[in-house]
C-alpha cells in the first residue's frame, strides 16, 4: 500500500507518535504504518468510491505533529481534540482526514472500520448520539481497505 501526497515527511519518530497518543489516545497500527511512510498532506489519490457508487474525496490527510517542525494548522491532535470537545465524532473514533467541505474521515478504534462524518447535515436540536446515528456513513471495514481503494 502506497500513500501518494504532494507534501509530507517520513521523519516521524516514536517520540512524536507517543506525544500525539498521549493527547488523543491510541492510533491504530495500520494507520501508523501509513503515517511512517508519509506524514499527512494533500492527497493525490483522494477519491474513494463506495460499493453503493457514491464518491468521497479525502483532500487532506492530517499530519502527526513532529518535534522541531512548525505545526500544521490542521494536525491530528488539534483536530481530534476539537472534534471530541464538541462531540462531533464518537469518542472511540479518530479523525485522520477531511474533504474540501469540512467533513471528516475517521477510524473506529474498536474494529478498525473507516467512517465518513458529513457535518453539513448536523442538526443542532438533536443530541450528538442522534446526529452520529443519523449522519455517519461506514465506508470500509479496514484502514488498509480504505486507502487501497483511493484513486485519482
Amino acid at each position: 500500500m502506497v500513500l501518494h501526497t504532494t507534501f509530507g515527511s517520513s521523519s516521524l519518530s516514536d517520540h512524536d507518535v507517543l506525544h500525539a497518543e498521549s493527547a488523543i489516545g491510541p492510533i491504530p497500527d495500520t494507520l501508523l504504518a501509513i503515517y511512517h511512510g508519509q506524514n499527512g498532506g494533500v492527497m493525490e489519490r483522494s477519491l474513494f468510491l463506495s460499493d453503493a457508487g457514491d464518491d468521497y474525496a479525502m483532500d487532506y490527510f492530517f499530519p502527526i505533529p513532529e518535534e522541531g517542525l512548525e505545526p500544521a494548522g490542521q494536525d491530528i491532535v488539534h483536530v481530534n481534540t476539537a472534534l471530541q470537545q464538541r462531540q462531533l465524532i464518537p469518542a472511540d473514533h479518530l479523525a485522520f482526514g477531511m474533504d474540501g467541505g469540512g467533513n471528516y474521515f475517521s477510524v473506529a478504534r474498536c474494529d478498525g472500520s473507516v467512517w465518513y462524518h458529513p457535518l453539513d447535515t448536523w442538526e443542532e436540536d438533536k443530541s450528538p448520539a442522534e446526529n452520529h446515528a443519523r449522519t455517519m456513513e461506514r465506508l470500509s471495514g479496514s484502514i488498509a481497505g480504505f486507502f487501497d481503494k483511493l484513486t485519482e
